[in-house]
């Protein structure tokens, strides 16, 4: 009989035959877990962990049609359907280039070749269980998202010199970047480097200096390492991140080219890759990129309509206008009842019509556009809302277009390179000092609310500063300094009165956004802490 156990835990079990799954099972069983679900597919797994905490996966590659296992991990991690310490275990036959770098790139918790017997298994649980109850302290304070406390429990460890001082040395780095210290994360990979040549270690000092806008610095470390390991797909990405930086578009689409190569079931990779080459007027490749994004994103949880905005204005700049309709049309079915897919495919058609010099048509689809843009304007991305803005400056809209830019500046109104984009579309449109005064004046209303919501707060006027970032907050909420400014006024007020419990959903509410905005704006983390302070129950005095 073990002498451990899966007492307390819940296990999922994801494949698409039924004799594996209740193999699987039977493996497990003797250990004793609280809970053991089957799932057959994708879609099930999902629903699964939807509804239930799961501390142990194992997982299929191939679940048949639908989602493939490093999809299902795609999306469980980008939901949070995972804690910090579950397990995520990939069992399958499959050992192609291409699934083993896909599954890199999600990177589950251990990867297990079929066939497989109850003493691998049990032999590799085991193996992990201990990892992640090693690190549990961490993990816990990583999903209250006090990454000063997982830090100080890292300390905690690593001054015991464990087994396992590098992962301790990589979570910490992980979470000072996380928090904006940058100096104090390139000393510590700095100081792993020296001991030993560990190409995570360059990896991740590569990335702060490209957080520190150190882009020289950036490309010598992420140069290093693919000439070491030409298969480190991450480093390809981060060497086109740097090269596009530094608007070196070329060198940009030849490292995604190759990252693409060697790894090319990441749709967020050939998104990129299309989106660099189309820039350089590469249509051929941005046409086979997009069309590859479309296929990968079939059953992904990154699928988006902007793909398919960007194939068929890949194909009507090459000249197959027509085959552009067929792309509008395959948006449609595949995002049925999806309001802002139909936004976009409104638009799509606009401009395709637009591209044959059919204006009445075009007006139409115009027309539908700013409907669903009225009735949502924050549904659309941005490149897809200056489309939309250029659309209506060539059919003569002016008062449309300045509606779409003014929600544009309202929610982006510190995003240099954005203005400099809308800038050039109105002067492209012969509409250059209009274009100017708007965007000027629509930034000087937003930082006119800031500074009088600042001036109220330092008079003590907290009820009045709220409800001006509120509602500031609420005709702008991709704002990231609205969202923050009106957490910290809710937090003063709740300083003053005491009354947490009252106000402390509020804050969350707009720090979560900031946070699905820009989740390294330091800014973030600080007040974050400061609510977790202020939610904290004070200790009790000593008799």
């Amino acid at each position: 009989m073990a002498i451990w156990s899966l007492k307390g835990k819940k296990v999922l079990i994801i494949d698409d035959f039924q004799e594996m799954r209740v193999m699987l099972r039977t493996m497990v069983e003797p250990l004793a877990p609280e809970m053991i679900k089957l799932a057959q597919n994708g879609e099930d797994a999902i629903e699964c962990l939807e509804n239930n905490k799961f501390d142990v996966v194992f997982c299929d590659y191939n679940l048949g049609k639908g989602k493939d296992g490093q999809q299902v991990l795609e999306e469980a991690k980008h939901r949070e359907l995972l804690s910090y310490d579950s397990i995520y275990m990939m069992c399958t036959a499959e050992n192609t280039s291409e699934m083993v770098m896909g599954a890199i790139d999600y990177l589950p918790d251990d990867y297990i070749s079929k066939p497989f017997n109850r003493t691998v298994i049990h032999a590799r649980l085991k193996k992990q269980l201990e990892k992640k109850e090693n690190l549990k302290d961490i993990s816990k304070a990583m999903a209250d998202k006090n990454h000063k406390k997982a830090i100080a429990y890292c300390d905690k460890l690593l001054q015991t010199n464990p087994p396992n001082r590098l992962d301790l040395l990589k979570i910490k780095g992980e979470l000072l970047t996380t928090l904006g210290n940058y100096d104090v994360a390139a000393d510590l990979y700095e100081d792993i480097i020296e001991e030993r040549d560990i190409p995570w270690a360059y990896l991740s000092l590569g990335k702060v200096r490209y957080l520190q806008d150190d882009f020289d610095e950036a490309l010598e470390v992420f140069e290093g390492l693919v000439k070491e390991n030409s298969s480190n797909v991450a480093a390809y990405d981060w060497l086109a991140k740097t090269y596009e930086a530094l608007d070196e578009l070329d060198k940009a689409q030849e490292m995604l080219n190759i990252g693409v190569i060697k790894s090319p079931k990441s749709l967020i990779r050939q998104r990129k890759l299309a989106q660099v080459a189309y820039k350089n007027e590469d249509l051929e490749t941005a046409q086979s990129a997009f069309e590859h994004a479309i296929n990968v994103g079939q059953h992904s949880c990154y699928k988006q309509p902007d793909d398919y905005n960007g194939l068929a204005k890949t194909l009507v700049d090459s000249g197959h206008a027509d085959d552009a309709f067929n792309i509008v049309e395959k948006m449609a079915k595949d995002f049925k009842n999806d309001s802002n897919a139909e936004m976009v495919a409104a638009i799509t058609k606009g401009m395709v019509h637009t591209s044959k010099g059919d204006n009445e048509a075009a007006e139409q689809c115009l027309e539908g556009a700013m409907e669903l843009f009225n009735q949502n304007p924050q549904g659309l991305s941005t490149d897809i809302a200056l489309e939309l803005t250029d659309l209506c400056l060539s059919a003569g809209k002016e008062d449309a277009a300045n509606e779409i830019t003014k929600n544009l500046v309202r929610n982006h109104h510190d995003d240099k390179k954005l203005i400099e984009r809308t800038k050039k579309i109105y002067a492209d449109a012969g509409k250059s000092d209009a274009g100017d005064a708007l965007i000027d004046k629509t930034t000087t209303e937003i930082v006119d609310i800031n500074n009088k919501g600042a001036h109220l707060l330092k008079e003590g006027k907290l009820e009045e500063s709220i409800e001006l970032f509120m509602k500031a907050a609420r005709g702008m909420p991709d704002n990231t300094v609205v969202n923050l400014n009106a957490a910290y006024s809710i937090m003063m007020q709740m300083k003053k009165t005491g009354k947490i419990k009252k106000y402390s959903s509020r804050v969350e509410s707009y720090l979560e956004r900031v946070h699905n905005i820009d989740p390294a704006n330091k800014k973030y983390h600080e007040m974050l802490e400061m609510l977790q302070r202020l939610c904290a129950k004070p200790k009790a005095k000593a008799a």
